[in-house]
């Protein structure tokens, strides 16, 4: 069919599909009809909600373990996988942990206390990023302090 003729076609059936929906008489479906359709879709959006936490990942302050990494510090993981590993950090009054080197970056969000890290003094609500190859000198706190730490995995 030429060229033309298929344009003719596509716009005689556009004009037919537009003269087709404006014939169709809209229908009250009831009251209770409308009820059962809006708690069914209700239910619909409710399920589907449910699937997508599914993959949703808490931890409570109450749950998860701590574990004492030197005399009077503790380290709670909450997430770990093959990229990243999260984990909580509280660090004793006195606390010293000696200077390092980051393979991955590593960030870190005091929650409580103070801290810090070489000549960098950090409070409760501050924010510390350390990117990759980078070295910072001994973390130290004098009250305690309680942080919150991601760290990339370094590729092996």
């Amino acid at each position: 069919m030429p060229e033309s003729g298929n344009k003719q076609s596509k716009s005689i059936l556009a004009a037919l599909e537009a003269e087709l929906l404006d014939a169709i008489a809209p229908v009250d479906p009831g009251k209770e009809r409308t009820e059962r359709m809006h708690t069914r879709l209700l239910d619909r959006v409710h399920d589907r909600g449910s699937d997508a936490t599914a993959d949703l990942v808490t931890v409570t302050r109450d749950s998860g373990d701590w574990v004492e990494t030197s005399p009077g510090n503790k380290m709670k993981v909450l997430r770990t996988d093959d990229e990243v590993l999260s984990v909580l950090v509280r660090l004793a009054p006195g606390a010293v942990f000696p200077a390092h080197s980051h393979p991955a970056d590593e960030e870190t969000f005091v929650l409580e206390g103070e801290t810090n890290f070489g000549d960098i003094h950090l409070v409760a609500g501050d924010y510390h990023l350390a990117p990759k190859g980078t070295m910072h000198g001994e973390v130290t706190t004098e009250n305690g302090c309680l942080l919150l730490i991601r760290a990339g995995v370094a590729a092996e």
